[in-house]
């Protein structure tokens, strides 16, 4: 039998009332029971079946004596596309709807470790230039502050890494975007960056900033040293203070793991990197950038336009189509 060809045209005819009627017939099991559900006649909702199954080319349900209904293995197919299509139109026009509504309120935003700052930075400028009369409030920390101040109901998202799942109040969701690979980083003047390609023992006599709410990273670099066979660093500063963690790093020998968007972030006046990647690929941990939110928690639409435009702008930057 040969293949149905379709044009554009015959599936354009395919409409929105169709494929959710079809559905609500799937689950429901009969079409008395739909047409109640739906609140049509059992005529009108035969009628729209069968104009359904004549555009697609293919029986979708049978018909069985008692109204009971079942779904054939074309219609089994054809469900979950149906149901795309329906979830895909009514997150559109939640969408515009969001975006209608979102022109007042107020947002208030977490900035991890792990984001991408100059991103962020972009979306921020974009939202607040469309958007002025929003409120915007910035929190910048590390994750495992910002995750709690989530769940406290003290902002309304954050991007930034979840730690460990086990540890992460209830409720969380995570919604990734991307991973980066943690890096060593120093200032320009450094010794070790004189070093073409530096070893663990190299870094060994030097003192660490490593952060204060994150005790896991004191255990990996100490566990990294020693699984080579060498005795730890010897000095840490614990710091939470990123300005101030910055400035020792820039003015002092010592060593900090961190995100890749930390060496890339500039501090001084001539715009000039002033953290520069040590080249040396551990220590180190793989994170997870991510939207992280509240379940139950109904964001205004304000916050949902500026999560979404977080989500798209990352998704271009570091996920780009081929």
């Amino acid at each position: 039998m040969p293949t149905k060809v379709f044009h554009k045209s015959q599936i354009a005819d395919i409409q929105y009332k169709q494929l959710e009627r079809f559905v609500v017939i799937v689950e429901r099991g009969g079409l008395a029971d739909a047409a109640k559900v739906l609140g049509i006649t059992q005529q009108a909702l035969g009628m729209s079946l069968a104009k359904l199954e004549t555009i697609v080319g293919a029986v979708l349900i049978n018909r069985s004596r008692g109204n009971r209904t079942s779904a054939t293995e074309y219609g089994e197919s054809f469900l979950p596309y149906a149901r795309s299509q329906i979830n895909g139109m009514e997150r559109a026009v939640h969408h515009i709807q969001a975006l209608m509504g979102a022109h007042a309120g107020k947002v208030e935003i977490g900035i991890g470790e792990t984001c991408d700052v100059e991103l962020i930075s972009q979306v921020l400028q974009s939202f607040h230039s469309q958007r002025p009369d929003v409120e915007l409030s910035i929190i910048e920390d590390y994750s495992e502050v910002l995750v709690n101040q989530l769940a406290e109901g003290r902002i309304d998202f954050l991007c930034g890494s979840l730690p460990s799942k086990d540890s992460a109040p209830k409720g969380i969701i995570e919604e990734q975007l991307y991973s980066l690979q943690d890096i060593v980083v120093a200032r320009r003047d450094h010794p070790v960056m004189k070093i073409d390609q530096p070893t663990l023992e190299d870094l060994q006599g030097y003192t660490w900033i490593v952060p204060g709410q994150r005790p896991s990273d004191w255990h990996l670099i100490r566990n990294t040293f020693m699984a080579e066979g060498l005795d730890p660093p010897k000095y840490f500063i614990r710091s939470d203070a990123p300005v101030i963690g910055s400035q020792l790093i820039e003015s002092s020998d010592f060593l900090f793991m961190t995100s890749p968007a930390m060496a890339e972030r500039k501090y001084d006046v001539k715009h000039q990197r002033t953290l520069c990647k040590v080249n040396i690929d551990r220590p180190s941990v793989l994170r997870h950038a991510s939207l992280i939110s509240m379940s139950g928690r109904k964001l205004n639409p304000a916050a949902e336009v500026l999560m979404d435009s977080i989500r798209q702008s990352a998704i271009e930057a570091h996920n780009p189509q081929d």
